[in-house]
């Protein structure tokens, strides 16, 4: 195969490798865990849109950009995973909350967990060490509501509210905050004021997922109060009125040292990457391996190449010969010859290049019937001072290579 079409055929399947890569990347862009510009079951995106239908500014930023931010006085923190913050981080978000914004947890954060044995939910005995696993789009979507009622409720701005879903969700140690669906001791909402703020935690972010806000809706079912329940946990007033408040939903991406991690202050580099540049890193090694094993992979029979046609050493060595006898050196000539003559019958004789001389004439004499004596002549001895014995000497040569290819030795 040409070189050209084999480089046609690795760009074709880069192309081809690339477009899948994107289109399955577009496709699972929705699908994110809590985005805020998601439609998928699991996204935020239908949240997003009521409160901004309430008046309200939204955005969505990693935690390492909120905590920069120095947020306060008229702000909301939605943090649906709050193990995938750091410490510091966290610490950060309490701040804003003690400068008067509304800090909103998904969960319990790692260090106010205390869930109970029976009760499952997206974290686990040991929350600090376990890693936060999403629940699966399909599942969010066709699971039957689980409805729970107000219970004992002392956060005054849920006063009124009905029924909530809490699939997928788990109540938690309420340890003297006010809260809501649950019974004063465990509760799936709980509410504590932080300077002039506060801090709200839910018993799950899949509480405000966008299939969760109406489950059950494709089996005729009614909507139940998790729209409303978010929108006055969001809203400064009882009402849900949200004019002018900023909320910004905290991306739902490990930060470096995330407190779920085990809070060793490591992260996998890879992880940290924007999701583009992932893709780019990973179309980029396929493309090299698809392209090494194009190069490398031979298709059809090898194709033989002409190569120089070499000269015979023996046609090299009269060429040497003649031309210097025509330089008027017959001497030197038939030293060369010689030489060459003797190389040939020692690898004849298996005695190698560099023949002893007197073993080298006994090979010689005993394949051709000649005398010891009359082959050394020829080889070594007989004197040539002229271009006419030049002549007779090379004649002698090819006369005795010929009687030992042919062996005239008589049988």
């Amino acid at each position: 195969m040409s070189e050209g079409r084999g480089g046609r055929i690795g760009l074709v399947l880069f192309v081809v490798v690339a477009v899948l890569v994107v289109v399955l990347s577009l496709r699972a862009a929705p699908g994110q865990p809590f985005d805020a510009e998601s439609t998928s079951p699991g996204g935020y995106g239908a949240l997003a849109e009521l409160v901004r239908g309430r008046g309200a500014e939204t955005m969505q930023r990693t935690a390492v950009s909120v905590a920069q931010q120095g947020l306060g006085l008229g702000d909301v923190i939605v943090v649906p995973v709050p193990a995938f913050a750091s410490r510091d981080e966290l610490d950060e978000f309490s701040a804003a909350a003690d400068r008067g914004a509304v800090v909103v947890y998904g969960s319990a954060p790692p260090a106010d967990v205390a869930p109970t044995p029976e009760v499952l939910g997206p974290l686990s005995d040991d929350p600090v060490s376990a890693p936060f696993v999403p629940i699966d789009d399909q599942v969010l979507a066709e699971t039957p509501a689980d409805p729970a009622a107000p219970g004992r409720c002392d956060v005054a701005a849920l006063d009124g509210l009905g029924t909530i879903d809490v699939a997928f969700t788990q109540r938690f140690d309420v340890e003297g905050r006010a809260s809501c669906f649950g019974d004063g001791a465990q509760a799936q909402v709980t509410r504590r004021s932080v300077g002039t703020g506060a801090e709200v935690t839910l018993g799950g972010p899949e509480m405000f997922a966008n299939a969760r806000l109406w489950p059950d809706k494709e089996s005729g079912g009614t909507p139940l109060d998790n729209g409303a329940l978010a929108l006055r946990l969001l809203g400064p007033t009882p009402d849900g009125a949200t004019d002018g408040v900023r909320v910004t939903f905290v991306r739902a991406e490990p930060s470096p040292g995330a407190v779920g991690d085990g809070g060793n202050g490591t992260s996998n580099p890879l992880r940290l990457l924007p999701t583009g540049v992932q893709l780019a890193l990973g179309v980029s090694v396929l493309a090299f391996v698809l392209y090494a094993w194009s190069r490398a992979r031979r298709l059809g029979r090898p194709v033989r190449e002409q190569v120089p046609v070499a000269v015979a050493g023996s046609e090299l060595t009269a060429a040497v010969g003649d031309l210097l006898r025509r330089k008027g050196s017959p001497d030197r000539a038939a030293e060369v010859i010689r030489s060459e003559a003797s190389r040939e019958l020692g690898v004849a004789a298996a005695l190698g290049p560099a023949a002893d001389p007197a073993t080298l004439c006994s090979w010689v004499a005993a394949r051709t019937g000649r005398s010891v004596d009359d082959v050394a002549d020829t080889l070594y001895r007989s004197p040539v001072s002229t271009s006419d014995d030049l002549v007779r000497l090379i004649r002698s040569i090819d006369q005795l290579h010929e009687e030992v290819r042919h062996d005239r030795l008589p049988r």
